[in-house]
């Protein structure tokens, strides 16, 4: 079979179409559909990874603190109560006729651990008082903290506040 000259240029051309088609719909088409997924999705692993780097910080340094806080309960006197202690505290702090109630709980955390908690029920004092207690709770050597403080207007005078604190403090289970 015979093509002329224009048939044959033709056919070339086509065949030159059908090829550059072809690697434009096999090659470049989805290199560069990649290229824009990963410029889109780069970001956003770079965020993630920035995320991990931070929460991989922070876990090691609440692990350090974990390991501090367990030397720190093992360093602790085994005798230590914590009621006796506050007692004490009140008593040196003047607050003992302020004191309403005091109730004291212990509860098993782990099967090493457990927390002692003591409420304190404080009424008629004043703020540089419970300020100055609450500093001598935190500032003393055991390993006793304030978790939670309620302070209200006493409402027989209003100078007054009446306060309830509740200080924890761990230490290691008696087998």
């Amino acid at each position: 079979m015979r093509l002329t000259q224009r048939e044959k240029l033709f056919a070339v051309a086509s065949m030159i179409f059908i090829a550059v088609w072809g690697l434009f719909a096999f090659a470049v088409s989805p290199a560069i559909e990649r290229t824009e997924t990963l410029r889109r999705v780069i970001p956003e692993k770079q965020s993630e990874l920035e995320t991990f780097r931070t929460k991989a910080s922070e876990y090691i340094a609440l692990r350090d603190g974990l390991d501090t806080l367990h030397t720190k309960i093992a360093s602790q006197e085994k005798i230590f109560e914590l009621l006796p202690f506050l007692e004490s505290l009140i008593r040196e702090c003047g607050l003992a006729k302020n004191v309403a109630t005091m109730k004291q709980q212990v509860s098993q955390l782990e099967s090493n651990h457990c927390e002692t908690i003591v409420e304190i029920e404080l009424q008629n004092l004043t703020l540089s008082q419970l300020v100055n207690f609450l500093w001598q709770v935190e500032s003393s050597k055991v390993l006793a903290r304030t978790k939670n403080l309620y302070i209200k207007k006493n409402l027989a005078n209003t100078d007054l506040l009446d306060s309830l604190i509740e200080v924890h403090n761990l230490k290691l289970a008696r087998n």
